[in-house]
């Protein structure tokens, strides 16, 4: 007797530079879900020698080849937050080789009995890739806080997170877009049980919605350990 497969529900997690969303990633995978880092895929199209390289050293020049045969990312980065034109033909060098490895990661995870997945994708709403969600989760923090936190933990410079910044989609505008919002204006462990509260929210709005695809669209609701 044949069985009929469950659908993989696949919930969105995006924000902008310093938010804190790739610390509630770890928080959801810490707790045993799947999640697809869609930044560290983009990043392994450059560290490692290969197509990818080659693609973006043509169009930018060997002066950003880094030893080893991989791309200078940090100086490369520098160019494409400046450069709206240098930015699109640098994601058309990664994206589709990004899409092709979260497909094989999806794939894996549905095999190995996942019912849900993440996608942790900073450029989810900048793409405007939401209606692949069954719901979408984004992470904001106060601006000032944002800059504080890279230029602290990653060695950046004011200008060089506002030009990021810049290149992003406002805070104002994830609200709009976003199923449901978290907070990150408190310590670390009030940040895990705001995530670990969003994700069981995200998870229900994905098993109302099944595994349909199309218009998601709304405002977001703020989540804190209050509600």
């Amino acid at each position: 007797m044949s069985s009929v497969q469950r659908p993989l529900l696949r919930i969105g997690l995006t924000g902008g530079i310093g938010s804190g969303k790739s610390t509630v990633a770890r928080i959801w995978r810490e707790t045993g879900h799947t999640v697809i880092d869609l930044d560290a895929h983009s990043r392994a199209v450059l560290d490692m020698p290969g197509a990818g390289v080659e693609e973006a050293v043509e169009r930018f020049g060997d002066e950003y080849r880094a030893p080893g045969g991989t791309i200078d990312r940090s100086a490369l980065a520098s160019l494409v937050f400046a450069d709206a034109r240098a930015r699109a033909d640098l994601e058309a060098i990664v994206l589709g080789r990004v899409d092709a490895a979260v497909r094989a990661e999806e794939e894996a995870a549905r095999a190995a009995g996942a019912a849900l997945v993440v996608h942790d994708n900073p450029l989810l709403l900048e793409k405007h890739r939401e209606g692949e969600y069954d719901a979408v989760v984004g992470v904001i923090a106060r601006h000032r806080d944002r800059i504080d936190r890279v230029v602290r933990d990653r060695g950046r410079d004011r200008g060089y997170v506002e030009s990021v910044m810049a290149a992003q989609v406002t805070d104002l505008e994830r609200i709009h877009r976003c199923h449901l919002l978290i907070l990150n204006n408190a310590g670390v462990q009030e940040l895990r049980e705001r995530a670990l509260k969003a994700l069981e929210r995200a998870r229900m709005i994905a098993l109302a919605r099944g595994s349909s695809t199309g218009a998601r669209n709304g405002t977001g609701r703020f989540v804190s350990t209050a509600t």
